[in-house]
């Protein structure tokens, strides 16, 4: 179920003077399955872009195609978009609203007119995917910890069964343990097949799981392209308020002391094996 986007503009409080254009004149194509990271400075127009893909902002110009139809055209149910395309908003745990876990995510399911066969069946496979122990579906989320409260929310979403997920900044607020588990369900979510589209300032995890990464700055697409291309650039991205990922900046001061390693590493894993293959011709014996 392809996404694309042409010419998008949107301008906010349009005609008034206080008019403000968020994003402007962006064109891109998303394909079934792929992992895309959505990156730029604070004010970029991030947020604002994601909104329009399952039509919660209407262009002030261009369109919005999911498999091939304008989702503003006349006849497009937008509650099917929806149901295509997941949103989950930055600090989701602000979605919940239920008195329990299950009843919070069968809300979507149970709006959708499923018999109760059927939504029990969605919020069982929705906690599976996303780790979440279904001893906790009797219990208040207000509750839980951080981490299971975002995978509530989630698990709300993957409920709806849609088959694009669009995270905005999941990982904000939680601790490190919280941010490596939400990220590796996110991860195994995509591995079933599920388009994702991952909103981040952390690029680590970007550059750790995302294929493709798109760059916004003062709501134009500045860059379009694979992970490994934007992060070897380190200018490029300091220059649009970006730090790349820890990994890379260590790779760059290796390089600069004259070790031959590679300047487009993105995981630790690869780093490990840049570093171990330069060791004998630095003239130092063993493994790390």
């Amino acid at each position: 179920m392809p996404i694309e986007v042409k010419n998008l503009t949107h301008t906010y409080m349009k005609g008034t003077m206080s008019e403000v254009t968020a994003i402007s004149d962006i064109s891109f194509k998303i394909d079934d399955g792929e992992f895309v990271g959505l990156i730029g400075a604070t004010g970029s127009g991030k947020s604002t872009l994601i909104q329009h893909l399952n039509g919660l902002l209407k262009p002030s110009s261009g369109t919005v195609l999911v498999d091939g139809v304008d989702i503003w055209s006349k006849g497009v149910s937008l509650k099917q978009v929806r149901r295509k395309i997941g949103l989950v908003f930055q600090y989701p745990e602000q979605q919940v609203f239920e008195e329990t876990v299950y009843e919070d995510i069968a809300f979507g399911p149970r709006n959708l007119g499923y018999s109760q066969t059927e939504i029990e069946a969605r919020v069982e496979t929705a906690c599976r995917l996303v780790g979440l122990d279904t001893e906790l579906l009797s219990r208040s989320p207000f509750e839980l910890s951080g981490g299971q409260v975002r995978r509530v929310a989630i698990a709300g979403i993957l409920a709806i069964q849609p088959k694009v997920l669009i995270l905005d900044e999941p990982t904000a607020g939680l601790d490190p343990r919280g941010r490596t588990e939400i990220l590796d369900n996110i991860k195994q979510l995509h591995e079933t097949g599920m388009t994702v589209i991952l909103v981040s300032h952390n690029m680590d995890a970007v550059a750790r799981l995302c294929e493709r990464v798109m760059v916004l700055e003062k709501g134009k697409l500045v860059f379009d392209g694979s992970a490994r291309e934007v992060f070897a650039q380190r200018e490029f991205l300091e220059s649009k308020q970006l730090k790349p990922p820890e990994v890379t900046i260590l790779m760059e001061k290796l390089r600069q002391r004259g070790w031959a390693v590679r300047n487009d590493v993105l995981t630790v894993e690869e780093a490990y094996a840049e570093i171990i293959k330069e060791l004998p011709r630095r003239g130092v014996a063993g493994v790390l």
